[in-house]
């Protein structure tokens, strides 16, 4: 573990706040604090990378970004790196290059913070972790950030990395019964809208989704006859729904048969 706990971040305007899980500080097999770290080389480029990866390419409104920041030795002898609260330094920006988060940030604004350095050392072909967790939200009030593209980067006594980190929002894709027999293209997260208005010449029942683990229903019809529907997974479903006509049987019409095509897909970063 690691012998400093980062604070918890809430950061500014656009992206915000890594909020760190532990933090976890975990070393395979290495990572020790040194006291003779003086006679040992540092961790530099020649014998380590430093690395960021996230849990995915690209996330909705409200999901945790989870980030892994690993130090990997990649010789067979020891080295020495440095952690404290400025040591890993991390950087948050948005897409016009502003810095909207950094180490030492609370309450949305940059802050100071205790200056001080551990030496750790570092076994041959081992790893040091450092995991991240930040829940999209910044600035003061505390809000959601906007959807977009955030770079997200990290230094360690003159190794570099970054990650790119996506956040989209939810659409909703509003139908109606004029779409019967029409094709729609969503993406994973995106909620579709079917209205079947309960007056006029049918009353429609029955509605349902071909494939719940693609399309769930997470609205049945109400009385205003709305069924809501969000996309879980990529892959292919179809909404059905039966309307009878309300005249029935003095007009004999047929009923009739509603059906919409929607496809699901997880978008690339």
């Amino acid at each position: 573990m690691g012998v400093f706990n980062r604070r918890t971040v809430v950061g500014a305007a656009l992206i915000a706040a890594l909020v760190y899980l532990s933090p976890l500080a975990t070393s395979y097999p290495g990572g020790r604090a040194s006291a003779s770290g003086a006679s040992t080389p540092p961790c530099t480029a020649s014998v380590a990378t430093l690395s960021v990866t996230t849990d995915h390419a690209r996330y909705l409104a409200g999901t945790p970004v989870r980030i892994t920041v690993a130090l990997h030795n990649r010789s067979s002898s020891a080295c020495t790196y440095a952690t404290g609260p400025t040591s890993p330094t991390y950087q948050l920006t948005n897409a016009a290059g502003v810095t909207v988060w950094g180490s030492c940030w609370v309450g949305g604004v940059a802050s100071p913070c205790a200056d001080f350095l551990v030496q750790r050392t570092l076994g041959g072909n081992a790893t040091w972790l450092e995991r991240l967790s930040w829940d999209q939200r910044s600035g003061t009030p505390d809000r959601l950030v906007a959807a977009g593209r955030y770079r997200f980067s990290v230094s360690l006594q003159g190794l570099g990395a970054s990650a790119t980190i996506v956040l989209a929002r939810v659409r909703t894709v509003a139908l109606s019964a004029v779409d019967s027999g029409r094709r729609y293209l969503v993406n994973v997260g995106d909620r579709v809208s079917l209205n079947l208005a309960t007056t006029g010449v049918f009353r429609w029942s029955g509605v349902q989704t071909s494939d719940p683990a693609v399309l769930a229903v997470v609205s049945g019809l109400t009385p205003a006859g709305v069924t809501v529907f969000q996309a879980r997974r990529a892959g292919l479903a179809t909404i059905t729904a039966t309307g009878n006509p309300s005249c029935y049987p003095q007009c004999l019409m047929p009923s009739r048969l509603l059906r919409i095509t929607v496809v699901v897909r997880t978008p690339t970063a």
